[in-house]
């Protein structure tokens, strides 16, 4: 009888022992960590970013390089500081369609040839156009060696550019104001010059009360009469209002930039 007594009190000490073994390294000691703690720990996900943790503004913004952040800097010109057209020049240079000469001037008094116009207009909006290289020239003056063949060929193709009736573009030529209108109602796809429903002599009305409105060269008088009438941006904003259109006068540098920036910025509104 003692014996079993003993026999059953060692069996329930050796099973208070193993149960002990089994649950007792789950409670961590005081101040440290259980090494099931440390597994959970060690295996949990970083924390999601919250309104309180995310990284602000700032913080974002400071990764940026000085050159991402940096501002283009302005072009700047000797001779066109109180010109008339001082702000129309700015902002065709601004837009990098042209740059000054070697000496850092404009010119802005000098004629322009219709090679510069051509380059300028298309600088300041190409429009997507791109150059082409065809196999055979469409101006008997513009052959596959002359610098501005692929891009007068692209604007060609793109049919926004018209030359003479002799096939000939006269690219050296100083662009003359009526030259002017009619280069740009085609690069603005005007239909009243280049699809025309109006009768010609329509147009001609609207040059008789200026002294030379007769002079107009036949080709030039619909594109001459579109910017005379314009609401907007006119003929006698960029020439001035006087009583002769003066059509075969040569356009200068500043008239050139003056015409291509507001009619651009008026189309755009």
């Amino acid at each position: 009888m003692h014996k079993r007594m003993a026999l059953l009190i060692l069996s329930m000490s050796l099973a208070a022992v193993m149960l002990a073994g089994c649950f007792g390294g789950t409670e961590p000691k005081e101040g440290g960590v259980s090494a099931n703690a440390n597994a959970v720990n060690a295996e949990a996900p970083s924390p999601v970013p919250t309104a309180d943790n995310a990284p602000s503004d700032e913080e974002e913004q400071s990764t940026e390089t000085p050159e991402e952040s940096a501002q283009p800097e302005p072009v700047q010109v000797k001779d066109i500081a109180g010109h008339t057209s001082e702000t129309y020049i700015t902002q065709l240079l601004q837009s990098g369609s042209i740059t000054p000469d070697a000496d850092g001037n404009f010119r802005p008094n000098e004629a322009i040839t219709r090679s510069e116009f051509i380059h300028w207009m298309y600088g300041y909006d190409n429009k997507g156009i791109k150059p082409y290289k065809p196999s055979a020239p469409s101006f008997i003056d513009v052959p596959k060696e002359h610098a501005d063949f692929e891009l007068v060929e692209g604007l060609h193709q793109a049919g926004v550019i018209t030359g003479f009736p002799d096939q000939s573009m006269k690219l050296d030529k100083e662009l003359t104001r009526e030259e002017l209108c009619l280069l740009w109602a085609w690069y603005q796809s005007a239909d009243s010059v280049i699809d025309p429903i109006i009768p010609l002599a329509s147009a001609e009305l609207s040059l008789k009360p200026y002294g030379d409105g007769d002079k107009v060269g036949q080709i030039f008088i619909r594109a001459v009469d579109q910017y005379l009438t314009n609401e907007e941006v006119s003929y006698t904003a960029v020439f001035g209002k006087t009583p002769k259109l003066n059509p075969q006068g040569s356009v200068t540098r500043a008239e050139a930039a003056q015409w291509i920036v507001s009619y651009s910025d008026d189309n755009e509104q």
